[in-house]
């Protein structure tokens, strides 16, 4: 059986990914404590990632999901920015280095692009002035680059991730569904552009068993992982309203912020991987949602 290797398991996405992965595959989790997925992980490793690896394994596939961010239970200081988006994934790839998996992947984010000036972004686009927890993550994304040549690596850089258990704050269409739950007034623009800025615990899952049936797709690249199908960002938001039955007044506001699309067509014809739909994705978070709400 595939074994795979899970480092920042105790984390939003990497907790998911012991979970549901490990019905299909010998999952190794890594994490600085204990955690609730104890039962489901083969084998649980209790590691710092920033302190160097010296534990003796040899998984066929590796994911980096460990990341510094706003939302994390750790403070946001400059310090934990730096550990865990640069030294550990540094520490990470010195140890893919040695013990030679079929493929390592490293979940990074669209935020590696800063400010977005292009109506849809593609694996090609621009960096323009990213914060620092950007800046951290494409720095990451070249430190994969700089072991490309003894490292056969993909980097997924995704939108707004959601799911079940989703935490308060992110992403924007959290935020936008608690309003709407709430019965508070919701404002929002550009309601008649395209919107697929979302992609969801399940299709990050779905997109890892699809890579690990077909180990020798991809050589060190870079893909935007994203719901298919953009729709006008109306519908929705006319969606979320409906499926939680919602009373909220919805405005629109004007603004000169330019809204983007994110760009699918690698994922979708290099990689032959076609993500579920805006729609899909925004029904099973709404979904989701409910479901937390009311048994929490």
């Amino acid at each position: 059986m595939t074994s795979i290797l899970i480092a920042g398991s105790g984390g939003y996405v990497g907790s998911f990914l012991v979970k549901h992965l490990s019905e299909k595959f010998e999952v190794i989790a890594a994490t600085r404590s204990h955690q609730p997925f104890s039962d489901k992980a083969r084998e649980i490793i209790y590691q710092d990632l920033a302190q160097p690896w010296r534990f003796k394994i040899n998984p066929d596939i590796i994911i980096y999901s460990a990341a510094q961010h706003k939302f994390s239970r750790q403070p946001a200081t400059t310090d934990a920015f730096l550990k865990s988006n640069i030294h550990a994934l540094y520490n990470a790839l010195n140890f893919a280095e040695s013990c030679t998996p079929k493929l390592f992947i490293y979940l990074s984010t669209i935020s590696v692009l800063g400010d977005i000036r292009e109506r849809s972004v593609t694996e090609h686009s621009a960096i323009n002035n990213p914060n620092f927890y950007g800046s951290t993550k494409f720095f990451g994304e070249k430190l994969v680059q700089t072991f490309s040549e003894k490292v056969t690596a993909i980097t997924i850089r995704l939108p707004g991730i959601v799911g079940p258990n989703l935490p308060a704050g992110r992403p924007w269409l959290h935020t936008i569904a608690k309003q709407l739950q709430l019965g508070k007034d919701v404002e929002y623009y550009n309601p008649k552009s395209l919107f697929n800025n979302i992609c969801d615990l399940w299709t990050i899952n779905d997109f890892i068993i699809h890579l690990s049936a077909h180990p020798n797709w991809h050589s060190n690249n870079t893909v935007n992982l994203a719901a298919s199908k953009p729709i006008q960002l109306f519908k929705v938001i006319d969606l979320m309203r409906e499926r939680l039955k919602s009373s909220s007044s919805v405005t629109v506001r004007e603004t000169d912020k330019t809204s983007f699309t994110i760009d699918t067509n690698i994922v979708e014809n290099q990689y032959g991987y076609l993500p579920a739909t805006t729609t899909e994705m925004t029904t099973r978070f709404i979904d989701d949602f409910v479901f937390d709400f009311n048994y929490r």
